[in-house]
């Protein structure tokens, strides 16, 4: 077909994130805005696209806004030691790595029209990423290891009332239940980042009410808030902290743990967390065994994805959720960091040079 550069591997990230390769040079010469939070984007995707060009791969990143059929976006980005170019004929692959998030119609219809056609590959196993990315679904099949999670139907009086009266049997019922508080935890069902994360009283019903109105276009969940802020203390000092297990071929590729802020309890980055990188032995081998049973569990050897886990204060292991696409983005400022999401992007490579070559 005239026009399409047919490439090794093709990136292909949330349009709401990335910027088309087709906007004037006024708007932006990057693919993601200097002004914005996800300005180190800029260099850990070059740094991506180097490697796949150390690996003879050809490939380029695309805005999911540009996807005009399977496995074809009309425009793209490539780059050089020198910087980014904008391509403005259209691209080409049947190996996707896939950045998009279908929290809404339009990501949803992009991405469905992206994999419309079987001979088009994304990097992660797509019934994996349906469970990973919606919460409800990661408990449903994880009920033994998770935390319970409740869907919220609607900002209704009654369905809010049938909701939280179903988390109070599932708490009650629980072998643990001790370790739950009777706040609860409102949060986006498909979100990521620590976005849309509430936490409130039980009886709060008309907070919750008020919260699920104020986002119409957010589909909620809720759980019960675990006490978890002294169930590990790294170095000897407890604070809420989440442990993020990252696999590649069920084995573990490196491993962190995330610790919340002062009187906050999310722990993501986005939400001011701050990320120590440890090493296997850090992690109490309860937490491992718990990873070990997920993995058998879910069977997806060929797979790249994250576990996270929090440790109740009682010291029981509870899986958080799960993460098919952990972010290969860097902090500028933490060389440990930079080392370790290199590395990570250098196993993708890898495999995705694997799978081209077979």
């Amino acid at each position: 077909m005239y026009g399409i550069d047919d490439l090794d591997v093709l990136v292909v990230y949330n349009a709401s994130v990335a910027q088309s390769a087709g906007v004037p040079d006024e708007t932006s010469l990057h693919p993601f805005l200097l002004n914005s939070a996800r300005a180190s984007y800029n260099e850990s995707y070059e740094y991506f696209l180097s490697t796949c060009r150390a690996n003879g791969l050809t490939a380029g990143l695309a805005s999911s806004a540009d996807v005009t059929g399977p496995g074809i976006c009309q425009t793209y980005w490539t780059s050089t030691p020198a910087g980014w170019i904008k391509m403005s004929q259209s691209a080409r692959s049947l190996h996707i790595f896939d950045k998009i998030s279908p929290t809404n119609a339009l990501r949803s219809a992009e991405r469905t029209l992206l994999l419309s056609d079987v001979s088009v590959t994304p990097f992660n196993d797509l019934d994996l990423f349906t469970i990973f990315f919606d919460k409800l679904k990661t408990y449903t099949k994880l009920p033994e290891y998770a935390i319970p999670t409740v869907e919220i139907k609607s900002s209704k009086f009654a369905d809010l009332k049938s909701s939280l009266h179903q988390l109070r049997d599932l708490c009650h019922n629980h072998p643990y239940s001790n370790d739950f508080s009777p706040q609860i935890i409102l949060k986006d069902r498909y979100g990521a980042g620590g976005n849309y994360v509430y936490k409130t009283k039980d009886n709060q019903i008309s907070e919750i009410r008020s919260l699920i109105r104020r986002h119409d276009t957010v589909s909620f969940v809720i759980q019960p808030f675990l006490y978890f802020n002294k169930g590990f203390a790294y170095q000897n000092r407890p604070a809420a902290t989440d442990i993020r297990l990252i696999f590649h071929h069920e084995k573990l590729l490196f491993s962190y743990i995330r610790q919340a802020k002062a009187k906050d309890f999310r722990c993501n980055q986005h939400q001011g967390g701050k990320i120590i990188y440890v090493d296997k032995q850090t992690i109490p081998d309860s937490v491992h065994k718990i990873a070990k049973k997920i993995i058998r569990r879910i069977n997806k050897p060929g797979s790249l994805y994250a576990l996270d886990f929090v440790i109740s204060n009682s010291g029981r292991v509870y899986f958080l959720e799960g993460n098919i696409g952990p972010g290969i983005s860097w902090d500028i400022n933490e060389k440990t960091d930079v080392k370790m999401c290199k590395r990570l992007i250098r196993s993708i490579v890898g495999e995705l040079a694997t799978r081209i070559s077979s």
